[in-house]
């Protein structure tokens, strides 16, 4: 768990659980744009054509997910509870919202699928503390959501 307090970057330790969630939501997405081969030369254009509002609407989604989880996440610690428990419900809330994108491929939409599909798969995993700290691609994922909503003004710090 302390591995997962470390890759929050500028937010507390507690934190870290949360970011991993928001990196799952990315995850879900890219399937979407990776079905089509031709999918590298339309992305782009679905990104100019995408609409800022929606995306800034999955992106404060996304903060609000990865903010709750990371308050329940150190309530959980703080109070003695089950981290694994408080991790567990936020990698599957963060893998939901991915589902929100309806597909758009934009820049956001493909992020946050990333996202959510690593969360998914890690909330999935037997022992949701370790999936979480081995997963370079929930990093990975998380930054690209993290620099795709920072581009419509919204820094979820997943």
């Amino acid at each position: 768990m302390l591995a997962l307090a470390a890759c929050g970057g500028e937010e507390p330790a507690s934190t870290a659980a949360p970011t991993s969630a928001a990196a799952t939501a990315t995850t879900a997405t890219a399937p979407t744009t990776a079905a089509a081969p031709t999918t590298a030369a339309p992305t782009p254009t679905a990104a100019a054509s995408a609409d800022p509002a929606a995306d800034k609407k999955l992106c404060e989604t996304a903060k609000k997910v990865a903010d709750d989880s990371k308050k329940a996440l150190m309530k959980a610690v703080v109070d003695g509870g089950d981290p694994a428990a408080a991790m567990k419900k936020a990698f599957t809330e963060m893998s939901e919202v991915a589902p929100a994108t309806g597909g758009s491929g934009s820049e956001v939409a493909v992020a946050l699928a990333a996202v959510g599909a690593e969360a998914r798969r890690i909330a999935n995993a037997a022992d949701v503390e370790a999936a979480a700290e081995d997963s370079a691609a929930l990093e990975k994922a998380g930054a690209k959501a993290n620099a795709a909503c920072k581009k419509v003004g919204v820094d979820p710090n997943l």
